[in-house]
């Protein structure tokens, strides 16, 4: 039974930590302060942004590292109650974890990039329309296409094998594993309609595989609330 409370401690810990930190941080990098700086198809206005709220992006850029770490936690928070199930499945669920490692930092190097283009050692080599473009185009790299699936792709890819060692353990309602793994799977298939369709045909899609988010915020609600049920997983060495 201590074992039991732990694991229960454990899973809303670790729901916690999604929805009081992890999305108050994603909404304040990725929603507003990127709202105020970045203007699509206008490398003008973006530089202009970027420059009057510099500070602001910098948060941003500290913002999204933090959350991506506390984010990563949570996943080793609930890999910790689940790897028992399967240790295949739990090596997915770290392996993906950790390929995403790169692509937040990378992504983040070309937004700080952006903003030396405008400020420091690359201005005697470009004018000043040519700093525009270029800041642009490396802020645009993380935000569209590629660069926003390949995100998503190993959020997904996170997502799908931690879903299935919901579903077989006897932790949580497989509907919660379910959930999880159709969150998993729009993610991918995001990914993939990005790379393969053009963007007017894209935002069509999109509109449907958007809602794969709530699934696996709904799953992690669950846990939230409920934590894991009292009972010993299945395991399956």
């Amino acid at each position: 039974m201590e074992v039991t409370a732990s694991n229960t401690k454990t899973a809303r810990l670790a729901s916690a930590l999604f929805f009081f930190v992890c999305v108050p941080m994603s909404l304040w990098d990725q929603t507003y302060v990127l709202g105020k700086v970045f203007v699509p198809q206008d490398p003008v206005a973006t530089s202009v942004g970027l420059l009057s709220n510099e500070f602001l992006f910098r948060t941003a850029i500290v913002s999204h590292l933090a959350g991506f770490i506390i984010f990563a936690f949570m996943i080793l928070l609930f890999y910790s109650i689940f790897k028992s199930v399967d240790k295949h499945l739990s090596r997915l669920v770290i392996f993906s974890l950790l390929a995403q490692v790169p692509v937040v930092f990378v992504f983040e190097v070309f937004n700080y990039a952006a903003l030396m283009v405008l400020k420091t050692e690359a201005r005697p080599a470009f004018d000043a329309a040519q700093q525009q473009e270029v800041a642009y185009f490396l802020m645009r790299l993380p935000r569209y296409a590629t660069g926003a699936g390949m995100g998503k792709l190993f959020l997904g890819l996170c997502f799908i094998p931690f879903g299935m060692l919901v579903f077989r353990s006897k932790l949580a309602p497989r509907i919660i594993g379910m959930l999880l793994i159709i969150g998993g799977v729009g993610y991918v298939a995001d990914c993939c309609i990005a790379i393969l369709l053009q963007r007017a045909d894209y935002v069509v899609v999109r509109s449907y595989l958007i809602y794969t988010t709530v699934c696996y915020a709904l799953a992690l609600l669950w846990f939230l609330v409920k934590g894991v049920r009292n009972q010993t997983p299945i395991g399956n060495h």
